[in-house]
């Protein structure tokens, strides 16, 4: 059991890891939490720095989720709870970092390193689905909820998981969802930031 709560706790601490904070102020000095939509993502890092630092924090972030699935499941085995507690643990610590002031990120870069680890098939089928959506619409955000919304489907259809996980994975997508909110409503408001693909390059 403190082997369980220990591991929990650690996948906090790495999930609280602000990525995107770090690269910000080794970048440019700065707190990418001032400027741009002020999110701690990889998105608003390329809209602030450019391609260079946004896929810096991307890999930063894609890599807390591996490591994080990776520990878990190499200590705890065949426990399937446990290394679901610690999935979720991660992912909270991305959003609501400890080292951060709890203002983090809407958690989907380490929510796809998680899953791509579990499940390829499933994550790599969303990851072109996401693309699409993100060049035909510049829409991250649309391309983010779209791919949350249809990500169980997909892994039901393509890897059957059992069912803690599929459980696991419902509750990740809808926290996803959870933390757009504010990206729907600027959709709704016609306000949402587009991806320029010109910016810094």
């Amino acid at each position: 059991m403190i082997t369980k709560i220990l591991l929990m706790l650690f996948s906090y601490l790495l999930g609280s890891i602000p990525s995107a904070l770090i690269v910000g102020k080794l970048w440019k000095g700065i707190d990418v939490r001032n400027h741009g939509s002020g999110n701690l993502g990889a998105t608003n890092v390329l809209r602030v720095l450019g391609w260079g630092p946004a896929i810096i924090t991307a890999l930063m972030d894609v890599g807390k989720g591996v490591l994080a699935v990776y520990l878990a499941t190499s200590i705890l085995k065949n426990d399937h709870i446990a290394i679901l507690l610690c999935i979720i643990s991660a992912i909270i610590g991305h959003s609501f970092p400890i080292f951060a002031g709890f203002r983090g990120g809407r958690s989907v870069g380490i929510s796809f390193g998680i899953l791509i680890y579990l499940f390829p098939k499933a994550s790599l089928t969303v990851l072109i689905v996401a693309i699409i959506i993100v060049s035909i619409t510049k829409y991250k955000s649309v391309a983010s909820i779209t791919s949350a919304i249809i990500y169980p489907f997909i892994l039901y259809s393509l890897e059957r998981p059992v069912i803690e996980y599929m459980i696991c994975v419902v509750i990740v997508c809808l926290f996803i969802i959870y933390r757009h909110i504010p990206n729907i409503e600027r959709l709704i408001r016609g306000e949402e930031h587009k991806i320029d693909w010109r910016i810094k390059r």
